[in-house]
């Protein structure tokens, strides 16, 4: 599920940083973009030799935990916090690039890899949906 994951959400999660924030001429956006594209090159290769990650899963994860310093037994729960502060920023991007009608605005080889990461996304929650539903229906 994990390798999923990285390759359903965590990289078209990039995505949209990067090309938006290439677009809106915001580097803090294309910078944060690249350095979680690199987390999830690195968790994808460590996961196929090893079946788990080497770190969380972006930025905004590891600079919440490190923030917190969580005691173990809370870690999972600022690592889920760090993740929904990302998923949040991803969804808001998308929201407003559809919404502002920026996507017209994209150089055609840009809207590709848009396209690509909204599919692969989409793939992924459905994906992640299915999943737990079977896992609730076997307990």
């Amino acid at each position: 599920m994990e390798l999923i994951e990285i390759i359903t959400i965590g990289l078209p999660f990039c995505a949209f940083k990067i090309l938006s924030g290439l677009l809106w001429g915001q580097h803090w956006l294309t910078a944060l973009g690249f350095i979680d594209f690199s987390i999830n090159v690195i968790n994808l290769i460590f996961h196929i030799f090893t079946k788990k990650r080497l770190m969380d899963a972006c930025l905004l994860s590891l600079f919440v935990r490190k923030f917190k310093r969580p005691t173990l037994e809370r870690k999972t729960m600022w690592q889920d916090f760090g993740n929904s502060l990302d998923v949040f920023l991803s969804f808001s991007i998308v929201a407003i690039m559809i919404g502002g009608q920026f996507l017209k605005l994209l150089p055609s080889d840009h809207m590709t890899i848009w396209n690509l990461a909204v599919i692969l996304n989409v793939f992924g929650a459905g994906y992640g949906r299915v999943m737990n539903s079977i896992v609730n229906l076997r307990h």
